[in-house]
């Protein structure tokens, strides 16, 4: 929660450029440009939309996948009868997969109503005036437009449970994408610097793990971003799925379009992978809990 707190203004303004459809690497879709324009516009607050509803989605699925990553690490290690070694790179990646698809699910409804890293209903731009108020007037406005929308059939709970839930299927994927360029990544940098000897246990280590993470997880879950931005903005239904979701965007912008944002998206998670390691580990350590 505290490194999504600090990454947020990067957040707002990573949506704003992949919710651009202009030619990419035009100067107009610079990370300067835009957030400079946001705040001659809309003013400072401008890049704190989303920040409650943020907060509501890192306690969710931040919590459920760091907290859970290591006891679905024991238990396929324990499962699998050692075939698993903790020194190896399938167990980092499963134990990840597991948890974060969890987190990911649970999660969704908060990314719909934030806006990226996540999502973006409430860091998109509305020339027009901002439809919701707050973070709880944002859930029920999405809720009651699903309810009343021709998918509910005539089921109003089902329909809003379904439009809080729109994109599940890229989000848990992203999820799964983030949390296994990011976890594992960080884990085996650490442990194979450790056993090299090249870094001992410390804050120095958990800094450099954590910067080769951030680059890591970045390069690998932009495609998947971006694309989970479009279908949650998607009113008018024009995207049928992640798959289809890419597609369009690919054939309609090609395939750089996929890194809309990127120098946001870098500055963002590789902030938040720093932060959020370099506490989860303090927090470790004043509990009496091993290093990761």
């Amino acid at each position: 929660m505290c490194a999504s707190g600090v990454t947020n203004p990067f957040d707002v303004i990573k949506v704003r450029q992949q919710l651009r459809t202009q030619t990419p690497g035009q100067s107009a879709n610079a990370f300067w440009a835009i957030g400079s324009q946001m705040v001659k516009s809309e003013g400072i607050k401008a890049v704190t939309h989303g920040f409650t509803a943020s907060m509501m989605r890192e306690f969710t699925y931040s919590g459920m996948r760091l907290g859970t990553y290591e006891f679905f690490k024991d238990t396929l290690h324990s499962v699998s009868n050692g075939a698993l070694t903790r020194e190896g790179v399938a167990l980092k990646v499963l134990g990840a997969t597991c948890s974060s698809s969890i987190g990911s699910f649970i999660a969704n409804p908060t990314d719909v109503i934030k806006g990226a890293g996540l999502a973006v209903r409430m860091q998109a731009h509305y020339p027009q005036g901002r439809p919701y108020r707050n973070t709880a007037h944002a859930f029920v406005s999405v809720f009651r437009e699903g309810a009343h929308s021709p998918a509910a059939k005539g089921v109003p709970l089902l329909g809003g449970l379904r439009t809080l839930w729109r994109g599940a299927e890229a989000t848990t994927f992203r999820g799964v994408v983030l949390s296994i360029s990011q976890i594992a990544s960080y884990d085996q940098v650490k442990q194979t610097l450790k056993q090299r000897g090249v870094m001992r246990e410390g804050i120095g280590l958990h800094i450099t793990a954590s910067l080769f993470a951030g680059l890591c997880c970045s390069v690998m879950s932009s495609p998947v971003d971006v694309v989970k931005v479009r279908l949650m903005t998607d009113k008018s239904r024009q995207l049928n799925g992640v798959f289809h979701g890419a597609k369009t965007i690919l054939m309609n912008e090609g395939p750089m379009a996929f890194y809309k944002g990127f120098s946001m998206c870098w500055a963002r998670l590789g902030t938040h992978t720093i932060v959020s390691f370099l506490i989860f580990e303090e927090l470790r350590k004043l509990v009496g809990i091993d290093p990761v």
